[in-house]
C-alpha cells in the first residue's frame, strides 16, 4: 500500500499490506527467530534503508515493548483478510527504532505505523520490520516450545493482507497473493452471508485454544469453567456464585496440550492445567448485545460465550 491508501467493502476496511515494497528476508516457520511461528521479517526495495509502514487497517494499540521496538495492534473493528475471513485482526509490528506509539493511541488506515529498524537484538540481520497477525480478537502472547514469541490464532501473511499497491521485490516461493478486486461478489443477494457478524441462527465453531481454569463438583457434573470465555471471575466460579449458563459441559471437549497438539493427553481434564479444543459447530440461539456474548446450547446445557472466541461457518 501507498501512504494514506485507504480500501473499504461494504462497509468494512481490507486488512491491507502495510509495505510499499516487500521484500521478506525471512518467512514462516524459519530457523531460529521464526521456528514454529507464522511471521515475516520484510525489507524494503533497498536494504539498509529504514522505510515507513502504514496501518493495513484503522487500529488501536494495545502493548508497546520498548527495547525491541516492538507494537501489538487490534483492528478497531472487525476486518476483510485476503481468505475471505471477517474478524479482528490483532498484529505485532518489531524493531521500529523510532517507535513512538502509545498505549490506546488509534491510528487510521493508510496513516503511518512505524519505521523498520533494527532495534532489539545485536545479531539482527538488517533493517526490517517483524509481522505476525491473529484472525481474532485473542490477544494472548506466549512463549511456543522453540522459545519463540506467537499468537493464538495465527495466519500466514499471505492469508491476511492484499497487496493492492504493494511491490512484491522478493518472496521466495509464495505466490498466492490476493488483491481487493478478487474478492467475490455474491450474486444470490438471499443466500446467506457468512460475515462474522453474529445472529441468531448463525453456525459458529470456538475459535482458540483454553484452559480450564475450574472443574465443577462433582465430578459427575461434568463441566468446567473458564473465565476467558464467559467473563466469570474466577472466585465467583470457585464460590458457586456463578450462575448455571457458566458452566460449560465437557463433552465436546478435546484435552490437548497448550498449542492444540493432542499426543499424550488422558482426556481428564484438571483444573488450572488442561488446555481443551473444540472442533464442533453449534447453533446461536440468541445474542446479549451489551456483553457481545452469544447463547450457545451444549449438550442440553444453555451457555453464554463472548462473540469474540466465536467464528461463524
Amino acid at each position: 500500500m501507498f501512504k494514506g491508501q485507504t480500501s473499504k467493502k461494504d462497509g468494512i476496511e481490507n486488512f491491507l499490506c502495510p509495505f510499499t515494497d516487500m521484500y521478506i528476508s525471512q518467512g514462516s516457520n524459519g530457523a531460529y527467530s521464526h521456528k514454529g511461528i507464522l511471521a515475516h521479517d520484510v525489507r524494503g526495495k533497498v536494504g539498509g534503508v529504514r522505510y515507513p509502514y502504514y496501518a493495513p487497517c484503522t487500529c488501536k494499540c494495545i502493548w508497546t515493548y520498548s527495547p525491541t521496538g516492538q507494537v501489538m495492534w487490534q483492528s478497531v473493528n472487525k476486518v476483510r483478510f485476503a481468505n475471505g475471513r471477517i474478524d479482528y485482526a490483532t498484529f505485532m509490528t518489531a524493531h521500529d527504532d523510532t517507535m513512538d506509539a502509545k498505549v490506546g493511541m488509534i491510528v487510521p488506515q493508510g496513516v503511518q505505523l512505524g519505521n523498520m529498524g533494527m532495534k532489539g537484538f545485536s545479531n539482527m540481520t538488517g533493517v526490517h520490520c517483524h509481522i505476525q497477525i491473529s484472525q481474532s480478537a485473542d490477544t494472548t502472547w506466549y512463549k511456543n516450545e522453540y522459545d519463540n514469541y506467537k499468537f493464538n490464532n495465527e495466519y500466514e501473511p499471505e492469508d491476511c493482507y492484499f497487496v493492492d499497491n504493494t511491490n512484491i521485490v522478493y518472496a521466495g516461493n509464495i505466490t498466492n497473493w490476493k488483491k481487493t478486486d478478487k474478492i467475490s461478489v455474491d450474486e444470490n443477494p438471499h443466500k446467506e452471508v457468512v460475515d462474522q457478524i453474529l445472529h441468531v441462527g448463525s453456525k459458529v465453531k470456538f475459535d482458540g485454544i483454553f484452559k480450564v481454569d475450574i472443574i465443577r463438583l462433582p465430578l459427575s457434573k461434568n463441566h468446567f469453567g473458564n473465565t476467558k470465555l464467559t467473563g466469570v471471575s474466577f472466585d465467583e466460579y470457585k464460590h458457586g456464585r456463578c450462575q448455571e449458563y457458566h458452566w460449560i459441559p465437557l463433552d465436546d471437549w478435546t484435552e490437548v496440550d497448550e498449542y492444540g497438539n493432542s499426543q499424550e493427553q488422558d482426556q481428564i481434564a484438571v483444573g488450572g492445567t488442561s488446555y481443551v479444543l473444540n472442533k464442533n459447530i453449534y447453533t446461536v440461539e440468541a445474542i446479549h448485545m451489551p456483553t457481545d456474548s452469544a447463547k450457545l446450547c451444549i449438550n442440553g446445557h444453555d451457555v453464554w460465550i463472548y462473540c469474540k472466541y466465536l467464528y461463524e461457518v
